[in-house]
C-alpha cells in the first residue's frame, strides 16, 4: 500500500520540470559535442561527415593544442594554488577575535570579485599598460625597473600577468567559503583541546583543519573547474597571445569553433576538457567524499 501511495505522489510531477530544463540546457548540448566531435563539420559543408576518431588523433598531433593543455596546466595550477592560499590566510586573519571592523574589512576585500569580470579584467589592462600603466611607473620609481615591461605582450610575463588578474579576482569567495567554516569550528572542541595542552598551532592543525577539510577540498575542485574552463580574463587580456604563450584550452576551442569555423574539432577539444573536468570530479568524490563517510 505505501509503494501504490509513492507511485501516485504527485512529488515526480513537480521535479519533471527541473530536470526537463536541466536536460535542455545541459544534457542535450553535452550529447550534441560529444556526437559532433566524432564528425568533420565546417562552414563550407553544408552536412556532417563521420570520421571515428580521426579528429582527436589530429588534435594530439597539433602542437597548438598540446601547448594550449601546458598553458592550461600552468595557468589552472599556478591560479589555484595562490587563490587558495591568501584566500585561506585572509579568512584566518579576519576570523581572529582581536580584529575590528570585520564587516568593513570583508566588504572591501570583496569588491574584486562581485565586480564584472570584462570591467575588472580591463582595468588591469590598463594597469600593465608599458606606457601608461601605474605598475610599470611604480617599479621604475622604486628602481626596480630601468625600462618599461610590455606585461601582456612579453612571452616570459603575459601568463604571469593573467595569473595575477585571476587570483585578484577569485581569492575572495574563498575567504568568505573558508571564514564561513571557520565559524562553524564547534567552541567545544576547541576548549577542549586546550584542556588537553593544545594550544595556538596545535590547536589549529588537530581541531581547525580536520573540521574544515571538506569545505577547502570542496572549494579547491570548484576553483580548478572554473579555471580550467575559464576564458574572459584571457581572452580579454592577452587574446592567447604572444605566439600562442597564454592560449589556455577554452581560447583554443573558440579560437577552432569562431574563428577557423571548424566545429568538429572545436567539439573534441571541448569534449577532452570535459572528460579532464570530470575526472577531477570523479576522484574527489571517491577520495573525499568516501573518506567523510567512513
Amino acid at each position: 500500500m505505501q509503494a501504490l501511495k509513492n507511485i501516485r505522489s504527485p512529488g515526480p510531477m513537480f521535479v519533471f520540470p527541473a530536470i526537463l530544463i536541466i536536460a535542455l540546457i545541459m544534457i542535450f548540448p553535452l550529447l550534441y559535442t560529444i556526437v559532433l566531435s566524432f564528425n568533420k563539420s565546417d562552414i563550407y559543408s553544408d552536412s556532417w561527415k563521420f570520421v571515428g576518431i580521426a579528429q582527436y588523433v589530429e588534435l594530439f598531433k597539433n602542437p597548438e593544442f598540446l601547448l594550449s593543455l601546458y598553458v592550461t596546466f600552468l595557468w589552472t595550477i599556478g591560479s589555484v594554488v595562490f587563490q587558495f592560499l591568501i584566500g585561506f590566510a585572509a579568512a584566518v586573519v579576519i576570523n581572529q577575535d582581536f580584529i575590528r571592523w570585520k564587516t568593513l574589512i570583508r566588504i572591501v576585500l570583496m569588491v574584486p570579485w562581485v565586480i564584472p569580470s570584462i570591467i575588472s579584467v580591463n582595468v588591469w589592462k590598463w594597469l600593465y599598460h608599458a606606457d601608461f600603466g601605474i605598475i610599470n611607473y611604480i617599479l621604475k620609481s622604486l628602481g626596480i625597473l630601468s625600462t618599461s615591461i610590455n606585461w601582456v605582450s612579453d612571452e616570459h610575463t603575459a601568463l604571469f600577468s593573467a595569473i595575477l588578474v585571476n587570483v585578484w579576482k577569485m581569492y575572495p569567495l574563498v575567504m568568505i567559503m573558508v571564514e564561513a567554516a571557520l565559524q562553524s569550528v564547534p567552541k567545544e572542541l576547541k576548549d577542549a583541546a586546550r584542556v588537553d595542552g593544545a594550544t595556538g598551532w596545535r590547536e589549529f592543525t588537530t581541531v581547525t583543519i580536520p573540521h574544515i577539510s571538506s569545505t577547502c577540498m570542496s572549494v579547491i575542485l570548484l576553483l580548478t573547474i572554473w579555471t580550467m574552463n575559464a576564458f574572459t580574463f584571457v581572452y580579454v587580456l592577452t587574446e592567447g597571445g604572444p605566439a600562442h604563450q597564454t592560449e589556455i584550452l577554452s581560447l583554443f576551442i573558440y579560437k577552432a569553433g569562431f574563428q577557423n569555423y571548424n566545429f568538429g574539432v572545436a567539439a573534441a577539444a571541448s569534449t577532452i576538457l570535459f572528460i579532464i573536468t570530470a575526472v577531477l570530479s570523479f576522484v574527489y568524490m571517491r577520495l573525499f567524499m568516501k573518506g567523510e563517510d567512513g
